[in-house]
């Protein structure tokens, strides 16, 4: 199957800034893929490039058939973009908004009202459509902005922190409507800060720092290859100076990956591999129990627990973010 958006070997560079490096991956149809990362990850900066408002140093991105460098304007009738700040006019009724949308990207002008017509109703906005927007809740004022950016049947839908600002109820709307418009055919790449979010919607993750790929699996995958288990010990309720080396050592015998250190937290935690147990049987938290014991050490708090979307983020970042 022909991927809907191909990037291969995307680099960008301002000056001395390398905002993407060498990064590559694929969406296809009926896939929701998320690109997680921080300010300054690279995220906007893809974005940009996808959408033709940049141009890179090195590498291709194609949607569908298109090349983007070699025909913009082909490429641009693919995707529908909605940003994370809004470009509505609040003066506008919502209808008028749509029609002017219909009229931006060339829709028939015998087409236009029916096509306005059926989006306000799918995203239920059809009671609002001649209210000026600025009188729209947050929530209607983001289902306006996705509606427009269907006007065109678009193959690729990229969106920037679209649930930013929503209230849960909101967000689960949204999210609702995504993956709808993922089961009929429609390509998402999804950029945003929220994991819950991305593991909700996603098929596969982007794991994105300092402008380079750190990851790309779905959200399970990436969380399996972390490990079965993270499990953490800490000496004492808030960081201590000291600590971190005694439970480093506490955690000398363990197998795993140490996860990248949490200032706020007073933690040390490791993330174990699958059906790995100590040499004197029993589990993790036993061994690490007596082991402390025998050091003297008096443990505040001891926890097990299944891998997040954010621990396989923030451990398959934390070399490029030199956060060990």
């Amino acid at each position: 199957m022909t991927p809907v958006l191909d990037i291969k070997n995307a680099r960008k560079a301002y000056s001395e800034i390398l905002a993407l490096n060498n990064v590559s991956f694929s969406i296809e149809a009926s896939q929701i893929v998320t690109l997680l990362g921080p300010n300054g990850a690279g995220k906007s900066t893809l974005i940009r490039s996808i959408s033709t408002l940049e141009t890179l140093d090195e590498g291709t991105i194609t949607i569908g058939e298109f090349d983007v460098c070699e025909n913009p304007s082909k490429s641009r009738e693919q995707f529908g973009y909605a940003g994370q700040d809004s470009a509505l006019d609040k003066v506008l009724t919502g209808h008028e908004f749509m029609r002017f949308q219909a009229g931006l990207v060339h829709l028939k002008k015998g087409d236009i009202i029916t096509r306005v017509d059926e989006l306000l109703e799918r995203f239920k906005l059809t009671d609002a459509a001649h209210r000026a927007i600025e009188t729209y809740s947050g929530g209607m004022k983001r289902r306006l902005d996705l509606a427009a950016s269907l006007m065109h049947n678009p193959k690729l839908l990229i969106l920037d922190e679209p649930s930013s600002g929503l209230d849960y109820e909101s967000r689960r709307e949204l999210w609702k409507l995504l993956l709808e418009l993922k089961r009929e055919g429609t390509a998402i790449l999804l950029a945003t800060h929220d994991f819950e979010e991305a593991e909700v919607l996603a098929d596969k993750a982007v794991l994105m720092a300092k402008g380079n790929l750190c990851g790309f699996a779905s959200p399970q995958e990436l969380c399996d290859d972390l490990g079965e288990w993270i499990i953490g010990v800490s000496l004492s309720p808030h960081p201590r100076e000291g600590d971190r080396e005694q439970l480093a050592d506490l955690f000398s015998a363990v197998p795993g990956k140490v996860m990248p250190e949490n200032p706020q937290f007073a933690e040390y935690a490791m993330a174990l591999p699958a059906n790995t147990k100590p040499d004197s049987g029993g589990d993790w938290s036993d061994y690490l129990t007596q082991r402390a014991a025998t050091k003297g050490l008096k443990i505040h708090g001891l926890a097990m627990r299944r891998p997040t979307l954010a621990d396989a983020y923030l451990a398959s970042t934390c070399e490029v973010n030199n956060e060990l």
